[in-house]
C-alpha cells in the first residue's frame, strides 16, 4: 500500500566544481559531473516535512549542509586530514545541485530499517 510519509526529500548531486575541489585536495581524481538525474551520483536526504513554498525550506537544509557535505566527500575521498574545514553554505551551494521534493511516498508495506540497526 502506498503511503506518504512525514518527510520531505532533497536530492543532492555533485557539480563540476565539486570534482574540481576534489582534485585540488586529492591531487588525483578527474571525475566529470554528469546530469544529476542521469548518473548514479545523486543522494537523497530526508528532511522534516515541508511544502515547496515553505519559506524555511532552504533553511532546513542549511542546518545540515556540513554533515551532508562530509557524507558526500566520504564517498570520494577518505583522507579526512585533507578535507576542507569550515565550509560555508555558499560553497556547498556552488558544489552541489539541490532539488527539493515535498512528497515522499513509501511504496512498501514493511518497516524501514536503518543500516545501523542491521
Amino acid at each position: 500500500m502506498m503511503q506518504p510519509i512525514n518527510r520531505s526529500a532533497v536530492i543532492i548531486a555533485p557539480k563540476q566544481s565539486f570534482f574540481t575541489m576534489l582534485k585540488e585536495i586529492s591531487g588525483k581524481l578527474d571525475e566529470q559531473a554528469g546530469d544529476p538525474l542521469d548518473e548514479d551520483e545523486s543522494t537523497i536526504y530526508l528532511l522534516p516535512e515541508a511544502e515547496l513554498d515553505d519559506p524555511d525550506l532552504e533553511g532546513r537544509l542549511a542546518r545540515h549542509y556540513r554533515d551532508i557535505f562530509y557524507e558526500e566527500l566520504e564517498g570520494w575521498f577518505t583522507d579526512r586530514e585533507r578535507w576542507p574545514k569550515n565550509i560555508t553554505w555558499r560553497e556547498f551551494q556552488s558544489w552541489f545541485y539541490i532539488s527539493f521534493q515535498s512528497v515522499v511516498i513509501d511504496m512498501l508495506d514493511y518497516e524501514i530499517i536503518h543500516e545501523d540497526d542491521m
